[in-house]
């Protein structure tokens, strides 16, 4: 590749990618930031003022953002050593700029000259943070409502630039599995050959086709994980609730088999609680509960691929950006709004049955049974 293409792609990026920097610019240049705990407002009228940002491009490489004693121009240090100034109204116009690109341009798209221009006068080498960091952005913070100054807290960025974000993302070891009882070889191909107009698994016709041949589906477990060689998404969840792996089996079989296809999570667990087919006391709240902790403990580093020990790693929380440009910080730190957060918002979604990836949707055979595996994904809508 030549080195004008390498440097090309450099500044070629997703909307997704291109968001958090976004984030970054805006924030520089505007100062403040909206704070929200509430999803049924977005708290326009409660603000922190953002004194300073950084930006962990690597692990050897932070690039810090903070305002002069005027509030005029902005102070740019790069592994503490101070190397440039640049009018906090420059980064508002290049904010301002790229949020018409993102909102208006492909889904992946390079900056203008322009823009690159400007972006490496503003330190910027690297558009998306270290991938060993979840956080994508450091903001120090004036709290309104207290007084109170916090240093370095570190936010995930959520954009609804593009597709809504995900929450917890699937993976092979997501998935569970369960036996189908009454069908043979021809059964299984006929099933197997349910594609949609893309030619991909039409996972809910194989479902209704297993509905209509078999004489029972039964649920048998979750995937073992190729890394951890246990069940860990199983294990996970028990440490949350005992009561949640059969939670979540009853809300897809309740989706995939019983034909509901409301896919927010509120319904979904309404729906649950009304069925409680654990015959528990006050289901209402202990399923809402439950599902609150998986929630909770998925933003806190949780994964279905390798076994938790319960600790999250908790920072600030998540940072918004909606898809008019407006960023709002919801903060973790406030544990109960957070959840509530997160749990109002939470929707199921049906990522890609490949193997390499969700790994579920095809009837497969071990020895004279006859499998069909379900996954699932969780994003946050936008209110």
């Amino acid at each position: 590749m030549a080195r004008d293409e390498k440097q090309a792609d450099k500044w070629r990026a997703n909307k997704g990618e291109w968001s958090e920097l976004y984030t970054a610019m805006r924030l520089i240049g505007d100062g403040k930031i909206a704070l929200s705990y509430d999803t049924s407002t977005q708290a326009t009228d409660v603000w922190m003022e953002v004194v300073g940002v950084i930006r962990k491009e690597t692990k050897d490489r932070i690039v810090a953002y903070s305002m002069d004693e005027n509030n005029t121009d902005v102070i740019i240090d790069v592994n503490g050593s101070p190397v440039a100034k640049v009018a906090a109204s420059d980064f508002t116009v290049a904010a301002d700029d790229l949020m018409d690109k993102i909102q208006h341009g492909k889904s992946t798209f390079t900056a203008s000259e322009e823009a690159v221009t400007f972006l490496k006068l503003a330190e910027v080498l690297k558009l998306k943070a270290g991938s060993g960091d979840k956080n994508d952005i450091y903001l120090t913070t004036l709290d309104s409502r207290t007084g109170l100054k916090r240093d370095r807290i570190g936010f995930s960025i959520k954009s609804y630039f593009g597709n809504d974000p995900t929450l917890f993302n699937t993976a092979s070891a997501s998935g569970l599995i369960y036996q189908i009882n009454g069908i043979n070889d021809d059964d299984m191909n006929h099933i197997n050959s349910l594609v949609d107009s893309k030619n991909h698994a039409a996972v809910q016709s194989r479902c209704d086709a297993i509905i209509e041949t078999a004489s029972s589906v039964v649920f048998k477990d979750y995937v073992i994980a190729k890394k951890a060689k246990v069940r860990a998404f199983r294990d996970n969840l028990e440490l949350l609730n005992p009561l949640l792996p059969e939670a979540i089996e009853w809300i897809l079989r309740d989706h995939f088999f019983h034909g509901n296809k409301d896919v927010n999570l509120p319904a979904a667990v309404n729906r649950l609680a009304q069925a409680n087919p654990h015959q528990i006391s006050r289901p209402h709240l202990k399923y809402q509960y439950m599902f609150k902790a998986f929630l909770y403990a998925t933003y806190c580093r949780m994964t279905a691929s390798t076994l938790w020990d319960g600790k999250g790693v908790v920072n600030g929380g998540y940072i918004d950006v909606s898809k008019t440009g407006k960023i709002t910080c919801h903060y973790a730190l406030e544990s109960d709004e957070f959840k509530d957060y997160l749990y109002n918002l939470a929707y199921l979604d049906f990522p890609s049955t490949n193997p390499d990836h969700g790994d579920y949707g095809y009837v497969y055979k071990i020895d004279d049974d006859y499998f069909f595996n379900l996954n699932f994904q969780i994003r946050l809508r936008k209110i």
